[in-house]
């Protein structure tokens, strides 16, 4: 069940940590007049006309940074969200991007930029409305995030969900494994692990994991304590970290696909920023040397991940699963890939 596209107009958003939801409501309910128009165990907004601002109230108990959660804005469609993004980022910002994910009980689309004292704003547009009943039923429980039913197969865990045991889908099923703040997470590393590892039992092959999070450019003696909505981070890798934990699960095709310009933190004179990785796990064939690549420069010769030596203009015979690795990693363009029937007659010049 999916509820009707929310046409909305642009409206100052204002999220507050509180400690009772229940009282907080009761208190706001007197003070605005209105009834709130989401009220649940886990979130509650009120939307007032005059002023015209959205103003919802999430329990967590304030920290250190005080009772704000963020701010931010809601505005019609993606066009001006993109407009939002686009300008944010030609002045030279970090932004954080997150699309078709669930929050407030709707499906929105979002980007994320940090103001000079710390604090967290939101540009987003919402998709539609979710039933709080889907949510509920859901085998992640009232903050899991509900999927298309059409288009790719995926499972997400999100920074602030529990791990799983076991990522509720059977083996070899889903296109994609989202993990977004997963490195984050209050959790120790045979935890996380052990997630990777359910990721590769529940992708086909050739699905994608796609690591999302905060990742220093080297190891932190202490874990900070961040400001605004990134209280939620409770560790912060090292960039090598995640890239070796997936290559230890049998990963190939590693990339990093985003890597903020400028950090958004520094602690202990380590930057931390906001990365992005993708990784497949290996197609499925056998080790019989049935495709063929040409590789096409810029240097004299490559060496893949597996030892395999491609030499500048030669054509080389590779399994299935190389050629899908070569075929979606960032080098692909430096490759000519040959068809079956074109393996008899092809050369370069």
């Amino acid at each position: 069940m999916s509820l009707p596209v929310v046409d909305a107009p642009i409206k100052f958003h204002l999220s507050l940590n509180v400690s009772n939801l229940g009282r907080s409501v009761a208190f706001y309910y007197q003070l605005f007049g209105v009834q709130p128009a989401k009220s649940h165990e886990d979130y509650a907004k009120f939307e007032l006309e005059d002023p015209p601002v959205i103003f919802s109230l999430v329990p967590h108990a304030p920290g250190t940074g005080g009772v704000l959660s963020h701010i931010g804005f809601r505005v019609a469609d993606d066009e001006a969200l993109n407009a939002f993004r686009e300008r944010i980022e030609a002045a030279g910002l970090c932004v954080e991007e997150q699309c078709d994910t669930v929050c407030g009980y709707a499906r929105q689309n979002k980007c994320w930029v940090k103001d000079p004292d710390g604090n967290f704003c939101e540009i987003y547009c919402i998709e539609e409305d979710i039933d709080p009943v889907i949510l509920r039923r859901g085998p992640e429980g009232p903050a899991a995030r509900v999927e298309q039913a059409a288009g790719p197969e995926a499972w997400e865990h999100y920074v602030s969900h529990p791990f799983p045991e076991r990522i509720p889908h059977q083996n070899n099923t889903l296109d994609e494994v989202r993990l977004t703040g997963t490195f984050n997470a209050s959790a120790d590393d045979r935890s996380r692990q052990a997630l990777v590892q359910e990721a590769v039992r529940v992708l086909k092959p050739g699905g994608k994991v796609v690591v999302h999070g905060l990742m220093g450019n080297g190891p932190l003696s202490t874990q900070p304590k961040l400001p605004g909505l990134a209280a939620l981070v409770a560790h912060v890798p090292a960039q090598s970290e995640p890239l070796q934990v997936l290559k230890t699960a049998g990963f190939t095709g590693l990339q990093v696909v985003k890597y903020t310009e400028q950090p958004w933190f520094l602690h202990e004179s380590v930057e931390l920023r906001e990365v992005k990785i993708i990784a497949w796990k290996p197609a499925a064939g056998t080790s019989e040397q049935n495709h063929q690549v040409l590789y096409k420069g810029p240097f004299e010769q490559a060496t893949s991940d597996c030892g395999l030596v491609f030499r500048l203009g030669q054509r080389v015979s590779v399994p299935e699963n190389v050629w899908q690795e070569l075929r979606l990693g960032s080098a692909a363009e430096q490759f000519l890939f040959l068809e079956p029937a074109q393996n008899a007659g092809c050369s370069i010049s």
